[in-house]
């Protein structure tokens, strides 16, 4: 799941990072008009069939970010930032993994905003997925 978001935000020219949420605040070189798709710890869970064979399900959560103003309202954050990386990014990152074959069990998006130290507004996704064959 790492490399397929990986190569998912170098394949849309958006900045990834990895790691738990504290360690992502430490990023402070934001770019205007850049996305960022911050992604923290996969959690993996397999299951096993009577004849052995495994099941990989990845949960985890990962936010769709770009650099905002503190000044702004709400309603301009939301209009600006927010609004477009729900329809943009977060169906990109939709098809991408219904196209990778994955089984969506879970994808539920919640918007954020003035998040980390360097102020970002977007969606946070909480995701589960079950690896196909």
């Amino acid at each position: 799941m790492y490399e397929f978001l990986k190569e998912l935000a170098q394949d849309n020219d958006w900045i990834f990072d990895y790691g738990r949420k504290d360690y992502l605040n430490l990023n402070d070189d934001m770019e205007t008009d850049k996305i960022y798709l911050f992604a923290e710890p996969i959690e993996i869970s397999s299951k096993f069939s009577d004849s052995g064979n495994e099941q990989k399900t990845f949960s985890g959560k990962l936010m769709i970010l770009v650099s905002s103003d503190l000044d702004e309202t709400y309603l301009d954050k939301y209009e600006n930032h927010i609004q477009p990386l729900i329809q943009k990014a977060g169906e990109i990152l939709k098809n991408a993994m219904v196209c990778e074959d994955f089984e969506i069990l879970n994808f539920k998006s919640m918007e954020v905003i003035n998040l980390f130290d360097y102020n970002v507004d977007g969606v946070l996704i909480t995701y589960s997925v079950n690896e196909s064959y």
